[in-house]
């Protein structure tokens, strides 16, 4: 079966929405899908967080593509290695299978600009909170990103929603509730959510009332 994982790509990423109508669902990986472990890197430390499947399966209504945009600076650290990351990847894909959730791509960067790791030691413009992944991701599918949803723990994830024109979503999982209390006037989501499946809610309502 073909799970879809691709590397940031490192040219210089168009910052221009250059397509027109139907857009995306962006999550973050660790801390939104799976719980946060620090460098996760073994198939036996995923756990599914509550709330993702239920989630996921409501968004499903919708006919918007999901997609996975994850920093994986642990490569860049020596931590783990890419091919450890596809390990990960395609576990965690086949147990969302089993539940009938599947991305249709997941994006990732291993860069860091203090990397031990020489070959990824890179400021890379795909690293959040630069947007490159998301832009990236819709010229992968010709995504209209002012139409799109990016859901994340992190304000470096609602940054790279924001320089990316989407609208985003705050979930209070993973470093989320800690994040959310340094919140700044111009850092603000458009929703917080204590999770996926309340997040759903609010993607759903907001496109169903879009489209009236």
């Amino acid at each position: 079966m073909n799970f879809n994982l691709f590397q940031c790509q490192e040219q210089v990423i168009s910052s221009e929405n250059l397509f027109t109508g139907r857009g995306g669902i962006f999550f973050d990986r660790d801390g939104v899908i799976i719980a946060e472990k620090n460098y996760l890197f073994q198939p036996s430390q995923i756990k599914i967080l509550e709330g993702v499947i239920s989630g996921l399966n409501k968004l499903r209504s919708l006919d918007m593509p999901i997609y996975l945009i994850t920093n994986q600076a642990g490569i860049a650290h020596g931590f783990f290695n890419e091919e450890q990351l596809h390990t990960v990847h395609i576990h965690l894909s086949e147990k969302l299978l089993e539940s009938n959730v599947k991305f249709r791509a997941t994006f990732y960067c291993p860069h860091h600009p203090g990397a031990e790791v020489s070959k990824y030691h890179l400021d890379c413009l795909s690293r959040k909170p630069n947007p490159g992944l998301l832009y990236q991701a819709a010229r992968f599918d010709k995504l209209d990103l002012k139409h799109s949803y990016l859901i994340g723990d992190k304000l470096s994830d609602i940054e790279a929603g924001r320089r990316a024109g989407t609208r985003t979503i705050l979930v209070l999982t993973g470093y989320g509730a800690v994040e959310y209390k340094k919140i700044k006037s111009d850092q603000k989501p458009d929703f917080i959510a204590s999770n996926i499946d309340t997040a759903a809610d609010w993607i759903t309502y907001w496109e169903k009332n879009r489209h009236h």
